[in-house]
């Protein structure tokens, strides 16, 4: 069950930069935490990772670290990502263990 998505996309015609980077979290039938990751220039395959996570906190730490690294590729790319559509964004709300979610996103 997906408990949080979200879909960013990073798009400049001029820089020739058309990505997109999807995040999923959220538990298996045995009650894992699993987050899954799609990425990849737009209109091609990409590529898909997926990580089994042994708690909840564990997940929403990979995600949180996850979009902070698209938030840091500004200088990589020439473009940031925009988010195009999220679920759950409850899910990231601050606790005292986690940080919070990136600013901007």
């Amino acid at each position: 069950m997906i408990i949080f998505s979200i879909l960013l996309s990073a798009d400049h015609q001029e820089l020739n930069v058309r990505r997109s980077y999807l995040i999923e979290a959220g538990e298996d039938l045995f009650g894992s935490w699993i987050v899954e990751i799609n990425y990849g220039r737009i209109g091609c395959k990409g590529r898909n990772k997926k990580f089994l996570m042994e708690s909840e906190e564990d997940a929403k730490t990979e995600v949180k670290r996850r979009l902070k690294k698209r938030e840091r590729l500004v200088k990589k790319l020439g473009v940031g990502y925009a988010v195009k559509s999220i679920y759950g964004s409850h899910w990231l709300e601050p606790s005292n263990k986690v940080t919070a979610v990136p600013p901007g996103l």
